[in-house]
């Protein structure tokens, strides 16, 4: 039961509601991309969008504790017990996915010891040095490596620059980038081992995008209405249209530099209207579990759309709707109670080492 609970109000009050259903339109809509690149032609930008509002509201959560004194170790411990469960869910269930390849005959066939030579590394969130991908089994984890890259960054740098500074490392990383997107006709960079770099040029630069905003003042009272709906309208349509008259890699760009950032920034003074609370809620609580997990399902379902023919838009539906149920089945299942545990050993671990000291102390 969540405080809210206790409190008879919904657990979405109080919450960045417009952020919270961006984030969930987004990962659907890195799904939708990754199931059918058609439906979604654009839908990897979405990970500049997820650098950037988690650049945002970490350093909105996080600045004023380690002002108060909070180490980088404690931010990081807190880090990965956020992070992890989900990420473990996500290993666990490609893998399995990847396994079943080989009795259905679908999908990439990954021999069984590249798998036992990646795991090992992909079971503790680092890249495979042995395989050209960094995740092979489950491709899109690569960016939550640099997400944890990043949030080292924050404490360690970040923090500790002054706004101008934030902003001249932006602009760095994104000429950096801009070059990068051009010369490959496009943004969807990042997932192997030879793009390591620009990996790094891409996460940087929306995630201080992000940070730069947080360290600018946002209202206390926002309104909910058109804007609200404006702004979760807007990243759906920055994702899912194909304008062919601009080249992938100008209209990238224009996404993952401006368009991006700002809708963080947008989205951060508005909420879209009441009726919609409770399902923009919802799509933010599930949106990590499905960017985690939606790989296992690709090829299960493509089977129906490729193979037997079924409508590709129904199938993207059905597609979508299973990886909310998957997602929302791992994180009321697994990542909950394994942050709760973990949570506990760590404060009873915290609670004891006084008395602990006090006896060692008397011997």
């Amino acid at each position: 039961m969540t405080k809210s609970d206790h409190a008879g109000t919904a657990p979405w009050e109080g919450r960045h509601i417009t952020l919270d259903g961006m984030r969930g339109i987004a990962a659907l809509a890195v799904a939708l991309f990754h199931y059918n690149i058609s439906q979604a032609p654009h839908g990897y930008v979405a990970v500049d969008f997820f650098f950037a509002l988690s650049g945002f509201v970490l350093c909105k959560t996080y600045l004023p504790r380690w002002q108060a004194g909070l180490t980088t170790w404690a931010f990081m411990k807190q880090r990965v017990i956020r992070l992890y469960p989900l990420f473990f869910v996500g290993i666990v269930v490609t893998t399995l996915s990847a396994i079943s390849n080989h009795f259905t005959g679908q999908g990439n066939f990954y021999s069984y010891r590249m798998m036992a030579q990646a795991l090992p590394f992909n079971l503790l969130m680092l890249p495979s040095p042995a395989t050209n991908t960094l995740f092979p089994l489950n491709v899109p984890a690569w960016s939550l490596f640099f997400e944890l890259v990043a949030n080292l960054g924050l404490v360690v740098l970040l923090f500790r620059l002054p706004r101008i500074g934030l902003l001249a490392l932006t602009m760095a990383a994104a000429w950096w980038f801009s070059l990068a997107v051009l010369e490959n006709d496009g943004g969807n960079l990042g997932a192997v081992w030879h793009q390591l770099g620009i990996s790094m040029v891409r996460t940087t630069m929306s995630f201080t995008a992000g940070v730069l905003l947080a360290r600018f003042p946002i209202p206390a009272i926002r309104p909910a209405g058109w804007m609200g709906l404006a702004c979760l309208a807007a990243i759906a349509a920055m994702l899912m249209l194909d304008i062919g008259a601009v080249p992938d890699a100008y209209y990238d760009l224009a996404c993952s530099i401006v368009v991006s950032p700002l809708l963080v920034w947008l989205g951060a003074r508005c909420e879209p209207p009441r009726v919609l609370a409770p399902v923009a809620w919802f799509l933010g609580e599930v949106s990590y579990a499905v960017y985690a997990v939606h790989w296992a399902l690709m090829e299960p379902l493509r089977y129906f759309k490729d193979d037997l023919g079924y409508d590709p838009v129904l199938m993207g539906a059905v597609y979508l709707a299973c990886c909310v149920a998957l997602g929302w089945a791992a994180v009321r299942w697994v990542d909950a109670p394994m942050r709760r545990k973990i949570g506990a050993m760590l404060r009873e671990r915290s609670s004891r080492a006084p008395s602990l000291k006090g006896s060692a102390a008397t011997n």
